[in-house]
């Protein structure tokens, strides 16, 4: 099941009608769900996360803002740092079928320090998502450039999602990238999925068939779900799909993209593939080049001043 379908059916109490954000954006949070049940049953207040990006009349006509605000019916509490990036917001109202069992104030405290917590988990998670991508193109990370390298995520997911549509409304995405020592895969880009996918440790490439048959050049689908456990597929989904992803001399690793129904993959997938992975290919080039282009022109500007240095000594 996908984690993103489940965490829009658990809260269909308040629909969001429109998203002006990818909901890769603010992915889903497995322990949340069950966190604002417990909130309901400890302080006696419904209490709902909106995603940033949800229309203005999702919570009773009014948009949340960068600050918490409190009315008789309902106290927004923003989820994310106003002077950085606002994930969304916490909304919390009586419940019409509980007796609330805290003062308002106790209410608002909790849900406050919830949204806190629930802001650094999203900020660490778009951290991770950067830096993956960054390690991805296999050079010395950039700390003087971190909005590049969450640029190159957000690229590299934005390739895994147009690639899944237009393979046919594919439901999850991922790339994998082998290791210095070529025995490991490694995730490096998603969509779909949830981010906590970063934090899995690598796979091994022994007794990895699906992948290792794509990297000999072949693509792999598995419609069944005793040959998904089988050929290894890294996801539980109906159908899964691996390809090689390789530059004119380098083998770099796989693409996986997966399916809630089973698919029949003919010709014209196979060349939109192969055009998905090029894709990758070039960003990952592309982020290469600009890496060595920066770091050339650090050696350069020192060089000359250890040039105007040496010139004033002889002075």
């Amino acid at each position: 099941m996908n984690p993103e379908n489940f965490s829009d059916r658990s809260f269909r109490d308040f629909p969001v009608k429109k998203k002006w954000c990818d909901p890769n954006d603010v992915p889903f949070v497995g322990s949340l769900p069950e966190t604002l049940r417990v909130f309901k049953q400890v302080a006696g207040y419904d209490l709902r996360f909106f995603r940033a990006g949800s229309s203005e009349d999702d919570v009773d006509g009014q948009r949340f803002e960068n600050a918490t605000e409190t009315s008789e019916k309902v106290v927004r509490i923003p989820v994310g740092d106003p002077n950085v990036k606002i994930f969304g917001a916490l909304v919390l109202r009586s419940a019409p079928d509980v007796e609330p069992l805290v003062p308002q104030t106790t209410a608002v405290a909790l849900a406050e320090t919830l949204a806190t917590t629930l802001g650094e988990n999203y900020r660490w998670r778009a951290e991770l998502v950067a830096r993956e991508a960054e390690l991805a193109v296999v050079a010395t990370p950039n700390a003087e450039s971190p909005d590049e390298s969450a640029g190159l995520a957000s690229r590299l997911r934005d390739v895994l999602k147009t690639g899944a549509k237009a393979l046919g409304g594919f439901d999850a995405a991922a790339l994998y990238l082998l290791d210095d020592e070529t025995t490991r895969l490694k995730i490096r880009a998603l969509w779909g999925l949830p981010t906590d996918r970063f934090l899995d440790p690598p796979r091994p490439l022994r007794g990895a068939r699906a992948d290792v048959e794509a990297l000999l050049g072949s693509a792999v689908v598995l419609n069944e779900a005793y040959l998904a456990e089988a050929w290894k597929a890294p996801e539980d989904f109906d159908c899964s799909l691996c390809v090689p992803v390789a530059s004119e001399t380098t083998i770099l690793g796989t693409v996986w993209f997966f399916s809630n129904q089973k698919r029949e993959i003919e010709t014209r997938e196979l060349e939109t593939l192969e055009l998905i992975a090029g894709r990758i290919v070039a960003e990952l080039e592309k982020e290469k080049l600009r890496q060595d282009a920066e770091r050339l022109a650090v050696s350069r500007r020192n060089w000359e001043k250890s040039g105007e240095e040496t010139s004033r000594k002889e002075n």
